[in-house]
């Protein structure tokens, strides 16, 4: 699949994502609207947010989402965390559930059926991660004038890595190849993802991390968990209406296509990240 990104336009938003540490501190940095409800996100610790910076880098870097999901903070770490480097978190937002009330109970009571649907889209996650990138690809024509190919392969869901009663967390890996002109880049890349309801709306939490090793898994899923309780901790917590009227029919497929997209999304930005150093 084919596409278009100068790498002028990548290597200006990487310079971007690399300064997030002249972000300001206030609380204001740490609260986010979610279909009208403010939610905090308190950064991951040794990392700071780097979204908000520019908005032609935002723009840009929301553009590998497609249509479905919205970012609502990212995260690098901060110059004086050098291990983590070649990792990221980042917290999204599925559009179309986006003002849908999703509390606590309520999640408890479709957790069954996400996780059913996620163990059926471990046979078909190749062709939902190529729609996804289909449905992007205009997107990043739009922004750009030259000719970049892309690619994502050897896509696997790893397992489930926590099944606490508010929150679900499962773990992805997969190949990500680009390359432009004589410049080109390849990630092998582990995201934990977490989908927990906070403050009566579903929220995507994800840690992305250069897969080397084994270890790099289980940074990824320690330290999304440790974010998740972070979170949770900063939020009201919201029974929110029961599962099983109609309004839910579809809402846990929905949100696991939801967090694949937002996985894949996030490992772009990355890679393009790594071209720019190459």
């Amino acid at each position: 699949m084919r596409f278009t990104l100068p790498l002028f336009v990548v290597l200006s938003f990487s310079l971007l994502l690399c300064h997030g540490q002249e972000a300001s501190k206030s609380d204001s940095r740490e609260e986010v609207d979610v279909g009208g409800q403010k939610i905090k996100l308190p950064p991951p610790a040794g990392f700071e947010r780097i979204d908000g910076l520019n908005p032609d880098a935002d723009r840009l870097v929301e553009s590998m989402l497609g249509a479905s999901n919205r970012y609502l903070a990212r995260f690098d770490p901060l110059k004086a965390n050098p291990a983590d480097t070649g990792r990221s978190f980042n917290a999204q937002v599925l559009r179309s559930l986006e003002t849908r009330e999703i509390g606590d109970r309520t999640f408890a009571e479709m957790k069954q059926q996400t996780m059913a649907e996620i163990d059926k889209a471990r046979e078909t996650i190749s062709q939902e991660i190529e729609k996804q990138l289909g449905n992007t690809q205009k997107k990043l024509q739009d922004a750009s004038g030259t000719d970049a190919a892309l690619s994502v392969s050897d896509v696997a869901v790893l397992g489930y890595f926590d099944d606490s009663p508010n929150s679900l967390g499962f773990t992805m890996a997969m190949n990500v190849a680009a390359k432009e002109g004589g410049n080109d880049a390849k990630l092998k890349a582990v995201v934990a993802t977490m989908i927990v309801p906070t403050n009566g709306r579903l929220i995507y939490l994800y840690a992305n991390a250069d897969l080397k090793s084994e270890a790099d898994r289980q940074w990824a899923e320690k330290a999304v968990m440790a974010w998740r309780k972070s979170v949770v901790a900063a939020n009201p917590r919201v029974e929110g209406p029961p599962a099983s009227t109609s309004i839910f029919d579809g809402v846990g497929n929905s949100a696991v296509i939801g967090a694949i997209v937002g996985a894949v999304g996030g490992l772009l930005v990355m890679l393009f990240k790594k071209m720019k150093k190459s």
